[in-house]
């Protein structure tokens, strides 16, 4: 999976997988709740739930001429098998929790690689794991609703392009306005079309906006969206680039707002789907601050507390009520977009 790396100089690089795996170990590396599954690599049936046929050969031949279209996103000859991999982890967590045992949270290390479109790379991402995933999880296994969560600092777009005409998936997208950041879409008027009208839930959040923030949008309007959808499962993808010290973006979470991220995601899937909680974390661009997130998230998801103190020292003692106003006015006006789809 480490191959999964754009090279030097690119804020994505292959040893966060490594980083992470180290901070895990020292963590909770003894706690035998955890089971580690090895990754496998994405068949091209699988890939064709979502992709081109034409798009994945293209794909192919650009990783060994390295030769793409996006230039956030170059290629190499090792990084179509990498993305792959990192697609069969995501499918994989998701079969790991559809039994009838006692697994019902799952955690795809390097997946939400949410820009990737039906026929093109963007935003570092190749191949989109969560629309693959959920899509293999309709069209394969039955489920008959499933509920993405996106708290990536960017917005999925390419997760709700695939899914904007689709009512089986209810995307909810909580990430920094798109007027000020990559990729210029996820704005509160993106509802779907169609069938899809109204499942997808855009929540664009102020420069500045912390952890409170996330809770008001996690409480006024992930859960009850949640429980009013009731999922057959939940997936929520996104890393660390909502923190306060990461390089590509200005929200301002600390570990105890990825913490909560987790929390809120658990107690969703507790009340409403058995339990089944899929968390895809590989987003991240402040090598120090990006192990310690992910934990956090999964710390969250899990209940399973662990002591983690900030790397990196806050800016403010203020920094939990940043943009709180603001903040307010977004979810009142997300409210009211939706009204005529939902009963908030």
């Amino acid at each position: 999976m480490k191959s999964y790396d754009f090279g030097p100089g690119h804020p994505f690089r292959g040893d966060r997988f490594e980083a992470f795996i180290n901070l895990f170990r020292d963590k909770m590396g003894g706690n035998p709740a955890f089971k580690i599954i090895e990754p496998r690599y994405a068949s091209d049936d699988e890939l064709l739930l979502v992709h081109d046929e034409d798009y994945i050969a293209r794909l192919i031949e650009g990783c060994r001429r390295y030769a793409g279209y996006d230039p956030d996103t170059p290629l190499h000859p090792s990084l179509e098998s990498a993305a792959r991999l990192i697609v069969g982890g995501s499918i994989t967590a998701c079969e790991s929790i559809l039994g009838e045992g006692d697994d019902r949270k799952a955690f795809g290390i390097g997946g939400g690689l949410h820009h990737a479109k039906k026929n093109r790379e963007a935003g570092f991402c190749l191949y989109n794991d969560v629309a693959v995933s959920a899509s293999k999880l309709i069209q394969v296994h039955g489920l008959r609703r499933i509920l993405i969560l996106d708290t990536d600092v960017h917005a999925g777009d390419g997760t709700a392009e695939i899914f904007y005409r689709d009512p089986r998936v209810l995307l909810i997208d909580i990430h920094q306005d798109p007027s000020t950041i990559y990729p210029g879409r996820g704005f509160i008027d993106e509802v779907g079309e169609g069938e899809g009208e109204g499942f997808t839930v855009n929540i664009p959040l102020p420069p500045g906006a912390s952890d409170e923030s996330y809770r008001l949008a996690l409480e006024e309007l992930f859960q009850p969206l949640a429980e009013e959808y009731k999922p057959d499962i939940i997936i929520r993808n996104g890393g660390s680039d909502p923190h306060f010290a990461d390089m590509l973006g200005s929200l301002k979470l600390t570990l105890e707002g990825f913490k909560l991220i987790g929390a809120e995601t658990r107690k969703a899937a507790d009340k409403i789907c058995h339990g089944r909680l899929v968390s895809l974390i590989g987003s991240g661009y402040n090598r120090k601050v990006l192990p310690y997130a992910w934990l956090a998230l999964i710390s969250g998801a899990t209940g399973v507390e662990v002591k983690l103190e900030e790397p990196i020292r806050k800016p403010s003692e203020e920094i939990h009520l940043s943009r709180l106003d603001e903040t307010l006015r977004v979810i009142g006006e997300v409210k009211k977009r939706i009204r005529s789809y939902w009963k908030l």
